[in-house]
């Protein structure tokens, strides 16, 4: 296959490290919220509150499948991310000792 541009090498270059960067600060972002989620796992903890709250859940969903639709970003991907995130939230929080139930 034969290129016909001559910057073809500098274009790609440039897009993947585009990339890169975008992915590095998924990586911190990621890294936030997973800090952010165990606060909220000690603070439930800490009342007695169950971590697990479905109505919570199921308004995430709703307002990123929309934010995703909005943005021309398939919905399915985005509530596939987001349960893979809660899922492992959900583990670390169990892991960590905090109450996965309600002891009421």
């Amino acid at each position: 296959m034969t290129n016909s541009d001559p910057d073809f090498d500098k274009k790609l270059t440039s897009l993947r490290d585009e990339i890169d960067e975008i992915d590095s600060d998924l990586v911190k972002l990621l890294q936030r919220r997973l800090a952010i989620t165990s606060k909220v796992g000690q603070l439930k903890s800490g009342v007695g509150k169950p971590i697990y709250d479905a109505k919570r859940e199921a308004s995430l969903f709703a307002k990123r499948r929309q934010q995703a639709s909005e943005a021309g970003l398939s919905p399915d991907l985005i509530e596939d991310v987001l349960r893979r995130l809660m899922r492992d939230s959900y583990v670390s929080q169990d892991a960590s000792g905090y109450r996965c139930v309600n002891p009421e």
